[in-house]
């Protein structure tokens, strides 16, 4: 049972939002894409789409798996899976 309870524990996650401006989220495992008005991650609980403008990332912390994004932010949004990059993307790089 302390098998499942530690699985259940890794897969945490946390999403702070501070006036639609200061965004926090932990159980980051990848960047897929940053753009002013689109970033796309995945996490341990799936893939994230974050919309709005100005978005930057401020900070990644690769020990604690935290990403720190600062800008205005429109939606968030998990998507099933994990985000794949877009297959033009692939074939014309």
């Amino acid at each position: 049972m302390e098998n499942k309870e530690k699985e259940i524990i890794k897969k945490e996650q946390n999403l702070t939002l501070i006036n639609r401006q200061n965004l926090t989220i932990s159980g980051t495992t990848k960047i897929i894409s940053l753009k002013p008005d689109l970033i796309q991650l995945n996490t341990v609980m799936g893939g994230i789409i974050i919309t709005g403008t100005n978005l930057e990332l401020i900070n990644l912390d690769n020990s604690t798996n935290k990403a720190e994004i600062n800008g205005n932010v429109n939606a968030i949004k998990y998507v099933e899976g994990k985000n794949k990059e877009p297959f033009f993307r692939k074939i014309f790089k």
